[in-house]
């Protein structure tokens, strides 16, 4: 049977704290509960760069964990999200070219309900081709209400065997189960930015406790499995107390409850099954038993068994929940969501151009990250070319492809840069020293970003590098983030 291989989550470094968004909205919109953080993406991030992210730490954890070949046996991508970055191109194609995955990948979309990421894992389990699936959200909601507080931005990434080059199995799987109904508790229109949800107690009596006990006993069955063999007990839900009651309803009496982890990040949408597994995964030992499950639009739930594999499994969830930065400034929010229109200054108001057909002609440089090497001098360059350049001169012969993402570099000048247009200003590049001998100029980014300073380490990051608010349409490159900056779950 096929299983999870590797498992990998990335938390945005803000964490805006609930008490200040209360007090920020709290003369319109009195809250009573104010406890912890929510996750905020930076101004850069969004669903795509998070899922490239969380999947390089899930590709990085497989290869430590003696898997080399993941990235090439991997024959399926799926991307999951409830929010989007474009209605087109697909999205999932963006991520296959930052992660330079083979050309023969199948990669897709998929999107529509919060379950969407669980719904893709069950759909690769049953599937007998290795397989990628990244799943990452930034809800939008109303400010000022319950939502808004309780949302938040994230991504996860799962390796799942099938064939040759994914190794051993950390979770093997036992069996699954989803079912489909027209049970709308959320819903947006595709030109609406906010979504509206309905009322709490109907989607906990009629929607939760019916469909997601259902969901849970099918997929027993098809593990043949009693309920008292489950050890833990995955299901996120926002609404108070809805998971203990589903466990109580479902009969799993021996199963742990995965800690929702609403005070330390908030519910990350598509993603929040995952990283709660994440977590969970931490403190499980070899033969156990976890039940992961999902709601909307129906219910999922999955049977997974751990290995001994799963003794090595890192605390990089744990890590990544305490890698936060306090966020006391509630407008960052929707500013950096674009819901408040702000001065910009003359100098941040310009078109973002894109010559389409050149993106594509170097998308190899700009989305994955590749230079060119010298088999002659061992001369790395970027971007890449033809030519070799040395001190000993010109090498005409092919250079062959480097990849760099993975190399980090040293920084060896900085500017924070108070005049230059930013969204989170200042504005902070530099050059940036490359292993092999490469110099390229570079944005830096993250919240400490202008702490960056010549001799300082740096680890690459997949960013958005402009924003045309007048098309939507968005540019990427790679960005340099402290190298002493955990990268959020490796």
């Amino acid at each position: 049977m096929t299983g999870i291989t590797a498992l990998a989550i990335h938390l945005p470094r803000l964490r805006l704290q609930r008490a200040t968004m209360a007090a920020a909205m709290g003369w319109l919109c009195p809250r009573g509960e104010t406890r912890g953080a929510r996750t905020l993406a930076y101004w850069d991030e969004d669903p795509i760069t998070m899922a490239v992210a969380a999947a390089r730490a899930c590709l990085a954890q497989a290869e430590r964990n003696g898997i080399p070949e993941a990235r090439t046996a991997v024959r399926a991508l799926t991307f999951a999200t409830t929010t989007p970055v474009f209605a087109e191109p697909q999205q999932a194609a963006l991520v296959h070219a930052a992660l330079r995955l083979p050309e023969a990948t199948r990669a897709q979309d998929v999107g529509g309900t919060m379950r969407c990421g669980l719904l893709a894992l069950h759909a690769a389990l049953e599937s007998s081709e290795p397989a990628l699936l990244t799943a990452a959200d930034m809800p939008l909601n109303t400010p000022g209400g319950t939502a808004e507080m309780r949302y938040s931005d994230g991504g996860v990434s799962a390796l799942v065997g099938g064939g040759v080059g994914c190794g051993p199995d950390l979770l093997t799987y036992r069996g699954g189960a989803s079912l489909s109904a027209p049970f709308i508790e959320r819903y947006r229109a595709p030109d609406r930015s906010l979504p509206t949800d309905w009322e709490e107690r109907w989607v906990r009596e009629e929607g939760f406790l019916d469909l997601v006990p259902r969901a849970i006993a099918e997929a027993l069955g098809k593990a043949q499995l009693s309920a008292d063999a489950i050890d833990h007990f995955i299901l996120p839900c926002v609404i108070p107390g809805a998971a203990k009651a589903v466990a109580q309803a479902a009969g799993l009496s021996r199963a742990k409850l995965a800690q929702p982890l609403d005070l330390e990040c908030g519910d990350t949408g598509a993603a929040h099954a995952l990283v709660m597994l994440a977590r969970a995964m931490e403190d499980m030992r070899p033969g156990e038993r976890v039940l992961v499950a999902q709601f909307g639009q129906g219910a999922t739930a999955l049977v997974l068994e751990a290995t001994d594999a799963i003794t090595g499994f890192p605390a990089a969830a744990s890590a990544a929940l305490a890698d936060g930065v306090t966020e006391v400034n509630y407008l960052k929010l929707p500013i950096f969501r674009g819901l408040m229109p702000w001065e910009r200054g003359l100098r941040g108001r310009f078109p973002v151009n894109e010559a389409l057909t050149t993106a594509y002609r170097n998308s190899e440089a700009l989305l994955g990250f590749v230079g060119s090497r010298s088999p002659e001098t061992g001369q790395v360059q970027f971007p890449p070319s033809r030519l070799a350049v040395s001190e000993a001169g010109f090498f005409a012969k092919t250079q062959q492809p480097c990849p760099l993402a993975d190399l980090g570099g040293t920084v060896a000048t900085a500017t924070a840069d108070r005049l230059a247009f930013s969204r989170s200003p200042p504005n902070c590049y530099g050059l940036i020293d490359i292993p092999g001998g490469a110099r390229l100029m570079m944005d830096f980014t993250d919240p400490d970003a202008e702490r960056l300073s010549p001799g300082d380490a740096v680890r690459f990051v997949f960013r958005i590098k402009d924003l045309d608010e007048r098309t939507g349409f968005r540019r990427y490159f790679w960005k340099a983030v402290a190298a002493s900056a955990s990268p959020a779950a490796a």
